[in-house]
């Protein structure tokens, strides 16, 4: 059995979605051998077995969540799904499912309605906050979800659907990580390669635009000669008597 949750903020708004058509017919239910299409309650504590449309359960929803209006995303859905090749459960293991749920959730007290479509799934819908105000947080909710679709499959002798361990992240096998390491790396060397030869194009540049001067005091490579030293000689001292000073 597979659980999925969403959270929402309106009633309305999950109410329409379920006793609607869905996004390609897929919602449907059976009565009287007759296939019709959206979506049957066939469960809860409001009372609303057998409505075939969400008005009157919305509004039950809403009356319990204007009591706390602070309380953020107040309406809280899980889908519940057998597998395959699972067999057909009745609207009555259906029920006892739910309360099995409900009960192992925490949200037993709160107001709480499932809507059925078709053979294999239904969904159940929960206001968060309960018509005394008491509000259930939900901590932990995908974890316990899925504890708790593993004892429905236990209790019902199901098939054990495999689990997820975080919400909305499949399973990645090592070979398909390698693969995305090894493109990633792929990448980035050509980026480094890129970067490289993009900066050595741009000194070439700089270095015909802009030749380095000589450094002061050294003549350029390759003008340089031997030179000789220097004869190192006296000073010519000038013997002529200054004016002035003659004897």
């Amino acid at each position: 059995m597979i659980a999925k949750i969403t959270r929402g903020e309106r009633a309305g708004d999950i109410a329409a979605y379920l006793h609607g058509p869905g996004k390609a017919n897929e919602h449907t239910y059976t009565i009287g051998n007759v296939r019709r299409s959206g979506g049957v309650v066939i469960g809860g504590n409001l009372g609303r077995d057998g409505h075939t449309d969400g008005a009157t359960w919305a509004a039950d929803l809403r009356e319990a969540v204007s009591t706390r209006p602070e309380i953020r995303k107040p309406i809280w859905q899980v889908s519940l799904r057998t597998a395959p090749r699972d067999r057909r459960l009745s609207n009555e293991q259906w029920r006892d499912a739910a309360t099995m749920m409900a009960q192992r959730m925490g949200y037993q007290e709160h107001p709480w309605v499932m809507v059925r479509h078709g053979d294999d799934h239904v969904h159940i819908v929960v206001s968060r906050v309960s018509d005394t105000g008491q509000v259930w947080h939900a901590r932990q909710d995908f974890r316990a979800a899925q504890s708790a679709a593993t004892a429905l499959e236990k209790h019902f002798g199901l098939v054990q659907a495999p689990r997820q361990k975080t919400p909305g992240r499949a399973r990645v096998s090592e070979k398909t990580i390698t693969e995305k390491q090894q493109q990633a790396a792929v990448r980035l060397g050509g980026k480094r390669a890129e970067a490289l030869a993009e900066f050595l194009e741009a000194k070439r540049f700089v270095d015909l635009s802009f030749p380095t001067p000589p450094r002061p005091g050294k003549a350029p490579k390759g003008s340089r000669t031997r030179q000789s030293p220097e004869v190192m000689r006296p000073p010519v001292r000038d013997h002529r008597p200054e004016r002035g000073f003659e004897r």
